[in-house]
């Protein structure tokens, strides 16, 4: 999604495929249908997924990459109009 949401940016110029993206990356952090973090900061790993009522407890490395490949992604993406608009202004 996030991956899409910022090509969609990119070819369009919407400023909501941005937000998108960004929202994309927040279903980690929470904003699921559960309201629980996907993310652990404790150990830096990432759970597999939500179960109907709980966070599957299993930090596999599939997950863990998904979230760090997120993560990179929405950095350059930042980086990336940081010096766009450094450069235009």
């Amino acid at each position: 999604m996030i991956s899409a949401s910022i090509a969609a940016f990119d070819a369009t110029g919407d400023p909501k495929w941005k937000e998108e993206a960004f929202n994309a990356f927040e279903w980690f952090l929470g904003n699921n249908d559960l309201n629980l973090m996907i993310y652990d900061p404790i150990t830096g790993g990432c759970r597999d997924g939500l179960h109907p009522d709980r966070v599957n407890e299993n930090q596999g490395s599939e997950s863990t990459l998904a979230y760090l490949q997120a993560l990179l992604e929405l950095r350059l993406f930042n980086q990336s109009q940081l010096l766009l608009e450094a450069t235009t202004s």
